[in-house]
Formats: structure tokens, sequence, C-alpha cells
């Protein structure tokens, strides 16, 4: 799968890496749903300022 936007690949990328790394580390599905999701919202939040950044260099 290819998309034209590097920003929309790395969040896909970031929930991919999220939702395996919560299961990973949590067994309980209401644990990992919160943390997948906190993990997420890091990642997608370092993407919007690395893609912002990258625009303007």
């Amino acid at each position: 799968m290819i998309f034209k936007s590097h920003m929309i690949s790395m969040l896909v990328f970031a929930l991919v890496v999220s939702v395996m790394l919560a299961f990973i580390r949590h067994s309980d599905l209401r644990q990992v749903r919160r943390y997948a999701l906190r993990l997420f919202l890091y990642m997608a939040g370092g993407v919007v300022v690395i893609s912002w950044l990258m625009h303007f260099l």
C-alpha cells in the first residue's frame, strides 16, 4: 500500500506500532486500548511536529 502523503504513511505506521506494543505489554483488553491510544497520540503528535518542521526546511 503506497500513500501519496508521507505524513499519512507515518500515521498508519504509528497506529500499527502502537497497537502491537500495547498487545505485547498488557494482557487486559481495557489496558491495551488505553495504552495503544496513548502511544498513538504521542506518536501522532511527533509525526505532526516533524512533518511541520520538514515542510519548512
